[in-house]
């Protein structure tokens, strides 16, 4: 800085409130301030020369306070400003400030006003003010003086806003540093941040840069102030001496509009560097935005007679990362409103503008439409009809459209030759006129039909200027590049120099009576001039329009016939498709799947496994020729030798680990290969216990279907369900001739093995399901359920194991199961179980083991019960084995390589299964348990392998995930209380149940037997103990049952045998009467008597959204489509493919098409009432579907209030729902209080409008409403 004279220092700050605060005043704190700084005030001022021209400089100081606004601060400012005016000086401020000073109360915040008057007065007098925002610029500064410059400048990373970030974190964020983290922006309040975001103009380094661009700006604005004067020799532009008139070749060079678009041509900041020099960019619209393809700034022209003018234009790129970068010289409304805020900086200060155009039109985009593109160049047209200063145009490559229009309203427009200006690009025209055959026609021809319409058009510039459009033709020289081009430069010069000069002599100043400038009047004329006499059109006469009316009815159209409009009516399966693509609890395209959730159907390798040995005697094939009997004595006889295996993939192993969800096309492509690498298998456990209302329930597919479709996969190896006795697969006791029908209908669609068992050991609950089995000729393999631990237990010890198998035996077992649902039997109980079974039953009776992983320890168990003569194990494929499944049949085949009674099975030829499960269990990642690994703990709390899983979801779907170690506790101490039972569905599902509900309440299992702790209980465990499911051998210890069921009596008899047969023909009817169906099966009776309920919501999803569930592929079922994502869906039959895709699928013969290939194409944008339009390609057709977007999570989405119907109890406010005093069908009077809604600690009670009964409910506590939304009816 150059020597300075310092001004107004006479002005100090002093405590004229007498404030004081926590036992210091604000005198003392002006005191440490003084001594600090030796200053009276936080702002000091000087006239001063800064790299030679002379300005008011005003200097905040954050020593003092700070650097805050108070009353000295704010008379100093003024006086600054008043001084400059006087002066004639720009002023310079210069911030670094906290804000106003709280010490002095309102008046501080009144010297924001006091400056701003001061700011203006010298702004009228055409004065410049530059701002310059050093670290700190916050608060009552910020928000005046600061940013009310003509050019803001930022000190490189100085922060800069309103309200600081301590402000905003107590205020916004309430003290949560983690929250306001997390949602701060980058570089958040940083010069930059402001820059990018259009508050500032423009950022520099402190020192030498910050002095040479506040020197720039001020020089220009003020030669601009002065005023410039056209001479005949003024030169503006040295380069226009070296001007050349074009050749004659120049001139017949036919244009073409690729070449406005080749990178090595000269763009705007090529010219700008060779034409312009001192030149200062001014970013950013001076509000919100910044753009990277307009720029623009202040400048001199190069040349003896420079002159201060701004400079505007569109950035491109001479590499594609430069293109990118500049968007590919498409303007954002941030960049016509920088423009804007330029072209109104010129007019302030009388400097000519210039505009270089070279854009292919305004950014097309979601977020340009969301900023207002229309508006931003429909602005800058009307600002520019009006500048009263000299605006010249040069288009340098592209013109496109408005884009390119919206900063090129010059008085004088020149075109470079080989650009082009239009209305719509050659290539855009041609894709809407051009008609193509074929993409081949269309690669030939493309290219001549732009360049055809290019002419048509008139888009250049030799046809522009016979159209008037452009002024002047500037040639290029076809040799020269953006690196070195001095001949179309001085060309661009000459043009620019000679439209100056004929409009700055054109400038007549208007002055009022106070001999202020009010506007330069001639050029916004020659503007209004030009621009109002373009176009082209012909007057005619009404007779004359007539005429030719009739002369265009009488000739015949050219115009081609229209199309018939598509018919994109959406078949049945197409609308599920399309709701589940928005509404799927997983949906992918929502972003709700799984990162990594598959997009295909894993293949199988079954089709080029090898065939099972031809006449190899298996159990299957012992069954089928000679009976139960003998089948079970060639068991007995080939275990001598090798151990025979089940496998459990199909059944206990996915319902154990993935909540029994998977699919039956995925069974059955497991079962096909099953056959021929287990060929030698006793058995695959594919049905039963929770696969058959799953099947129903949630995967809406037939379990019917999949028993048939298994069997056919694997006919070679005997099938093998679970049933729970008389409870047959539901939860509760049936009629005997149901569990009767359903064992034989099992049997009729192919089942062999029914592993039958009771939840408490009760024979006489197991005798009907054996007698039935035993009555179609199948296997009855009996269970002895195994709990607690045999060589401990007082109540199970092997001498009660021992007695239920003989007693089952005598029941008609074929084969005697040991049931270790939890995985509690630990190797050394092997040997002594075993023998006092095999001590207590016939010898040709075998002995099946099944057990689970949970402890970890179970593959050992079942080596061990191998060694001493367990017949068949249960284990699964290794993808699907341990946790809570079966032992890995993998790892125990490896193991028993060499040993006694191996299974005589190698490994490595399961592979192939292995790796088809592997696959198959990813898709299934969402019903994984989470449990990473085996648990001894199982040991304490019991909990059945089958059901872990489904409980811990369970617990987590109920808020408690955290709590899951008091749950397993809680589980423990409700078996004790029951007096340790045997848990198994459906006794283990009572037991979870209460331990949930206990949890849920904060309340332990011994408040049971306190009075009054407990009010009620889930409704299973009020069964269990009326005895709905049976009793255990030893009951249920007397007061637990009498405080749980509170009088009510239990049942003296067998559950089923107080059930009144089920009428088969009267359910038929009533079926078929209920649902439409045609005809109703016997499985689709016993289905509809085994899960009323849950049949009922199947065949209404059947009959609603669609009967094909079954045939979808397991990633789309799961996760519906991508964009893009393609599958194929086969139906059953010809009358589904009717019914579920219709047009070429609607013959019913053999011809008739069940497969189709669907393909979600898009997912239309949001529109009114968040409606979307789903589009799909079935078999090349499109189906178009309208689906209603679900609310975001805590938007309202709920019906509103009819204002006109008094039933109606509509919310008075927007908020939450705190309190709900009523209930469905309560009587209410005028002054009840129904509801509470909240918001912000404001809380108001809801009335009813009379008095009623609540015919509806239609909202929860804690759900958020609007105003006005429909809380109740009352009638």
């Amino acid at each position: 800085m150059a020597a300075e004279t310092v001004l107004f220092s006479e002005v100090c700050s002093t405590n004229f409130l007498g404030f004081e605060f926590g036992g210091r005043s604000y005198s003392d704190q002006l005191a440490d301030a003084v001594r600090k700084t030796k200053k009276h005030c936080a702002v000091e001022v000087f006239r001063r020369s800064v790299k030679g021209v002379e300005v008011v400089y005003v200097q905040h100081d954050f020593g003092f306070l700070g650097g805050s606004l108070g009353c000295a601060e704010g008379e100093k400012v003024a006086r600054a400003f008043e001084y400059g005016t006087a002066q004639g000086l720009p002023v310079v401020v210069a911030c670094r400030t906290g804000g106003a000073r709280m010490q002095e109360g309102t008046l501080s915040l009144m010297q924001m006003a006091k400056v701003s008057v001061a700011v203006e007065a010298h702004r009228r007098a055409g004065l410049p003010f530059v701002s310059v925002l050093e670290d700190p610029t916050y608060g009552g500064v910020s928000a005046s003086y600061a940013m009310q410059a003509d050019v803001k400048i930022a000190v490189s990373r100085a922060r800069v806003g309103f309200a600081g970030p301590g402000v905003i974190l107590n205020t916004m964020f309430d003290m949560n540093q983690a929250r306001y983290d997390n949602d701060c922006p980058a570089e958040f309040q940083s010069a930059e941040f402001c820059l990018a975001n259009g508050a500032v103009d423009v950022v520099v380094e402190q020192g030498d840069p910050l002095e040479a661009t506040v020197a720039n700006v001020a020089k220009a604005l003020l030669r601009g102030a002065h005023g410039a004067r056209s001479t005949p020799n003024v030169s503006f532009f040295e380069a226009a001496a070296a001007y050349a008139a074009p050749s004659e070749e120049e001139e017949k060079k036919m244009p073409d509009y690729t070449a406005s678009r080749l990178m090595n041509r000269p763009q705007f900041a090529d010219v700008r560097n060779l034409l312009f020099s001192d030149y200062v960019a001014l970013a950013g619209d001076g509000q919100v935005g910044s753009d990277c393809c307009i720029e623009g700034g202040v400048a001199m022209t190069k040349g003896p007679d420079s002159v201060s003018c701004v400079v505007i234009g569109c950035r491109k790129g001479h590499s594609p990362g430069e293109m990118q970068k500049a968007n590919y010289g498409m303007p954002a409304p941030a960049g016509y409103r920088t423009a804007k805020k330029l072209m109104k900086l010129a007019e302030r200060f009388a400097l000519p503008v210039i505009t270089f155009v070279d854009t292919c039109g305004a950014w097309p985009s979601f977020p340009a439409e969301e900023a207002g593109q229309s508006e931003a160049i429909a602005t800058n047209l009307t600002v520019m009809a009006g500048l009263k200063v000299p605006v010249v145009t040069v288009v340098l490559g592209e013109g496109g459209s408005g884009g390119a229009l919206g900063i090129a309203m010059g008085n004088a427009v020149g075109m470079l030759s080989q650009a082009y200006y239009g209305v719509i690009s050659p290539e855009g025209a041609a894709s809407i006129l051009g008609r193509y055959k074929d993409d081949d026609h269309k690669l030939k021809q493309f290219p001549k039909d732009c360049a055809a319409l290019a002419t048509a058009q008139s888009i250049y510039a030799y046809q522009l200027k016979e159209l008037g459009v452009v002024d002047t033709v500037i040639y290029e020289d076809p040799d020269e590049s953006y690196d070195n081009f001095p001949k179309t430069a001085a060309r661009i010069a000459k043009f620019v120099q000679d439209s100056l000069k004929d409009l700055v002599a054109k400038k007549t100043d208007v002055v009022d009576k106070n001999g202020e400038k009010v506007g330069v009047v001639d050029l916004v004329a020659a503007r209004y001039a030009k621009y109002r006499n373009l176009g082209k059109f012909v007057e005619m006469s009404p007779e004359e329009r007539d005429t030719t009316v009739e002369a265009f009815l009488a000739a015949p159209s050219s115009r081609k016939a229209r199309p018939p409009k598509n018919d994109y009516t959406p078949c049945k399966l197409v609308r599920y498709l399309a709701t589940e693509v928005l509404h799927g609890e997983r949906s992918r395209f929502m972003g709700l799947a799984p990162s990594k959730a598959p997009v295909e159907t894993p293949p199988s390798p079954a089709a080029t496994l090898p065939e099972p040995p031809k006449g190899q005697v298996t159990a299957k094939t012992v069954l089928d020729a000679e009976g139960p009997e003998a089948m079970a004595k060639w068991v007995r006889e080939t275990a001598k030798t090798r151990v025979l295996v089940t496998d459990t993939t199909m059944r206990d192993a996915h319902q154990s680990l993935l909540a029994t969800r998977v699919r039956t096309m995925d069974l059955v492509e497991g079962a096909k290969i099953a056959g021929k690498v287990l060929h030698s298998a006793f058995s695959f456990e594919m049905w039963g216990g929770a696969t058959f209302d799953v099947s129903y329930r949630f995967l809406k597919e037939d379990p019917w279907e999949r028993l048939r479709e298994i069997r056919a996969a694997c006919p070679n190896v005997c099938t093998q369900m679970l049933i729970r006795g008389a409870n047959a697969v539901g939860y509760t006791s049936y009629p005997d001739n149901v569990v009767v029908e359903f064992v034989e209908l099992a049997a009729k669609n192919g089942l062999d093995i029914f592993r039958i068992f009771d939840c408490f050991n009760d024979v006489d609950q197991m005798r009907v399901t054996i007698d039935a089995v035993r009555k179609v000729g199948k296997v009855a393999e009996c269970c002895v359920c195994y709990t607690s631990d045999v060589l401990k237990s007082t109540i199970y010890d092997v001498a009660y194991y021992a007695d239920l198998a003989k007693r089952l035996v005598e029941a008609g077992a074929h084969v005697i199961a040991i049931k270790d649902m939890a995985g509690l039997l630990k190797p050394s109980a092997a040997k002594p179980l075993l023998e006092a079974i095999r001590g207590q039953i016939p010898d040709d009776v075998p002995i099946h083991f099944h057990t689970h992983c949970t402890s970890s320890a179970s593959l050992a168990a079942a080596i061990e019960m191998t060694r001493h003569g367990c017949d068949v194990v249960d284990f699964a494929v290794a993808a699907m084995a341990d946790l809570t499944s079966q032992p890995s049949l993998n790892a125990f085949c490896a193991a028993m390589e060499g040993l006694p009674r191996g299974p005589d099975i190698n490994y490595m030829a399961l592979e192939p299964l292995d790796i088809y499960w592997m696959k198959v269990r990813e898709m299934y990642a969402p019903f994984e348990t989470g449990m990473l690994a085996g648990s001894a703990r199982v040991y304490d709390h019991e909990i059945p392998g089958g059901q872990y899983a489904n409980l811990f979801v369970q617990c987590k779907s109920m808020g408690l995930g955290d709590r899951w170690a008091e749950v397993l506790d809680a589980y423990r101490d409700v078996n004790r209380l029951f007096g340790d039972i045997v848990k198994v569905t459906p006794s283990s599902k009572c037991v979870g149940d209460l331990a949930l509900f206990l949890i849920n309440k904060n309340l332990h299992a011994a408040d049971v037997l306190r009075e009054g702790k407990v009010s009620d209980y889930p409704e299973s465990v009020v069964g269990l103990m009326e005895g709905r499911l049976g009793f255990p051998h030893r009951g249920f210890p007397e007061e637990v049952a009498s405080a749980i069921l509170k009088g009510k009596p239990q049942l003296a008899e067998r559950p089923s045998a107080a059930l009144p047969p089920a009428d088969f023909e009267k359910t038929k009817t009533e079926l078929a009467s209920k649902y439409g169906i045609t005809e109703v099966t016997d499985e689709l009776c016993s289905a509809a008597l085994l899960y009323p309920k849950v049949f009922e919501d199947y065949v209404t999803f059947c009959q609603k959204k669609t009967a094909v569930a079954a045939a979808i592929p397991t990633p789309v079922f799961w996760y519906s489509f991508d964009v893009g994502q393609t599958c194929t869906i086969t139906c059953p039959t010809p009358q589904k493919a009717k019914e579920e895709l219709g047009g070429p699928f609607s013959r019913d013969d053999d011809d008739a098409k069940l497969d189709a290939t669907i393909t979600l194409k898009r997912v239309g944008p949001l529109k009114a009432g968040r409606m979307r339009t789903v589009v799909f390609d079935v078999d090349g057709a499109e189906q178009h579907v309208e689906v209603k977007q679900p609310a975001a999570e805590g938007e309202f989405d709920g019906p509103m209030a009819d204002a006109a119907d008094p039933t109606h109890v509509p919310s008075p406010m927007p908020g939450v729902v705190e309190k709900v005093n009523v209930a469905l069908g309560q009587t209410v009077d005028a002054s009840d209080e129904l509801f509470v809604v909240s918001a912000m600690k404001m809380e108001v009670k809801v009335k009813p409008p009379a008095a009623g009964t609540v015919k509806q409910l239609l909202v929860n506590e804690g759900d958020k409403v609007i105003e006005g939304a429909l809380l109740a009816v009352i009638a």
